[in-house]
């Protein structure tokens, strides 16, 4: 089955045919017999239908707004694990880069020891020709 609207608009406007001639007898009715009652209930009768439009609005109005604020709030929390990621890879970043000098502190430590030991070595060498 697939949705028709026309029918819908068919059955809508049959009902509010019928609600205004309902209107319009109970407002006769309240004319005639001077009763403030019966022309209320007519008039509530024919904004009826009007009230049911209106709540249907403020429904969707208060759905409209339910997911603005839930958009906002998904998006501030982007947001923030954005700067989070970002102020995290920036100290991962320093760190990689005091560690990479630290290596090279060590691999030229490394190499003046390596050095200095070979200097002993041939010194001790020499020590034991004489």
């Amino acid at each position: 089955n697939t949705f028709n609207p026309a029918l819908l608009q068919t059955a809508t406007a049959e009902s509010s045919k019928r609600r205004s001639a309902a209107a319009r007898v109970l407002s006769n009715a309240a004319n005639k017999l001077h009763n403030p009652r019966l022309s209320a209930l007519a008039y509530r009768v024919k904004l009826d239908a009007f009230e049911r439009v209106k709540k249907a609005i403020d429904d969707m109005v208060t759905a409209l707004l339910k997911e603005k604020a839930d958009e906002i709030k998904h998006k501030d929390f982007c947001v923030d694990e954005f700067n989070t990621n970002k102020a995290q890879t920036e100290t991962k970043e320093r760190e990689k880069t005091d560690v990479a000098a630290q290596i090279e502190d060590f691999a030229l430590t490394i190499k003046t020891f390596t050095e200095e030991l070979d200097g002993l070595k041939a010194e001790i060498a020499e020590m034991q020709v004489q």
